[in-house]
């Protein structure tokens, strides 16, 4: 989305004086305590491996292990792996068909003593096809279960446009209804069952919406976001009501071709960043990776980041970016890169027969 109209514009500004009145005061508190300054433009660069966001009561470990595309039989060495070298945040969604792997995983560490509950943040998602407040309980109870938890830290609405099955096909369904969706989970919360809740993939107009109508504020935003898509509008946005944003595909998503030529679908036709010649100069000049560059990139602009990988030695290199910083004249060269939404890679590609629903977000 490039831009809010004039109506979307009066609506935050109502927004903010009636349902928050103290939201700039807010926002200098939540980036002054993630970066120690007030101007959310102005990023400290003294990043740690306990760096956190935390707003509306939500703690966030700023990196964190991806699981999508992991496989189930993969899973125990990839979660052992990354907790090991310090990660203590794990992505995950009903989609991802590995979270009974994951629970199983966690229970064995848990029970062994290797790590607790309390230090580890887990979240999860609420499938595109589950989009029906009468389903919301089901779907939190299946996550729960399947996880072997007693809650979520966070638990996000994973694609603003739902699906329905019609004669064993599946199509658009006209009646999502954000706001219902939205209560039956704020039920969930009231349960203990979820601490923090968020979005996924949702635009600006369609969290604006939703706020009017919340009681308890979207926490996190995860939206694609890398080199080529930085999503700087958003950002602003997002700063503004005291949302957190995580980047999923922060390195380009480099499996996202093997999977779309898996399930015929169509390429994205955005270069890797990995490939970038001003990426790769910087990864020389710091004696580090690409990879590293682009995850440090996006630390020290705010975003929380979440890059997967099933190899023990990329897991520990993706870990490995709190010993240097980006400068100014870096950072600023890695933000000229930006291709807006020529840039995204994740579109009517992935989210298949969805593109001419209202609420499709891109």
């Amino acid at each position: 989305m490039t831009g809010l109209t004039t109506a979307t514009n009066l609506t935050l500004k109502v927004l903010n004086k009636r349902r928050y009145p103290a939201i700039s005061q807010t926002r200098n508190n939540f980036f002054k305590k993630l970066f120690g300054k007030k101007k959310s433009s102005e990023y400290d660069s003294n990043l740690t491996p306990c760096s956190r966001i935390e707003t509306r009561g939500m703690s966030m470990p700023m990196i964190g292990i991806g699981t999508w595309q992991v496989e189930p039989d993969c899973i125990e060495s990839v979660i052992t792996c990354a907790l090991t070298v310090g990660y203590r945040h794990i992505d995950t969604s009903h989609s991802y068909g590995n979270q009974a792997a994951i629970g199983a995983t966690l229970d064995s560490l848990f029970k062994g003593g290797k790590f607790c509950r309390n230090e580890i943040f887990i979240s999860s998602k609420l499938p595109y096809y589950g989009m029906k407040p009468e389903e919301i309980c089901n779907y939190v109870t299946d996550a729960l279960n399947c996880l072997c938890l007693q809650y979520i830290d966070l638990f996000m609405i994973q694609f603003p446009v739902g699906i329905k099955e019609i004669g064993g096909n599946y199509i658009a369904d006209p009646d999502t209804n954000h706001i219902l969706i939205w209560k039956a989970l704020e039920e969930e919360v009231k349960k203990d069952r979820i601490k923090s809740l968020g979005l996924s993939n949702f635009n600006m107009r369609q969290i604006s919406t939703l706020m009017e109508c919340a009681n308890i504020p979207p926490a996190n935003l995860q939206v694609e976001m890398h080199l080529y898509l930085q999503q700087k509008e958003l950002i602003t946005f997002c700063s503004q009501h005291c949302i957190g944003m995580t980047a999923y595909a922060p390195l380009g998503s480099p499996g996202l071709d093997q999977y779309l030529m898996k399930n015929s679908l169509q390429p994205a036709s955005v270069p890797s960043p990995l490939n970038d010649n001003s990426v790769i100069s910087v990864a020389c000049n710091h004696k580090k990776t690409p990879a590293q560059v682009l995850l440090r990139f996006l630390l020290q602009s705010g975003v929380a980041v979440i890059p997967k990988s099933v190899l023990p030695d990329r897991i520990y290199k993706n870990f490995d970016i709190f010993d240097f910083n980006l400068d100014k004249c870096e950072m600023d060269e890695l933000r000229g890169k930006d291709l807006c939404e020529k840039g995204r890679m994740f579109g009517s590609n992935i989210w298949v027969g969805t593109d001419h629903h209202p609420e499709f977000p891109f």
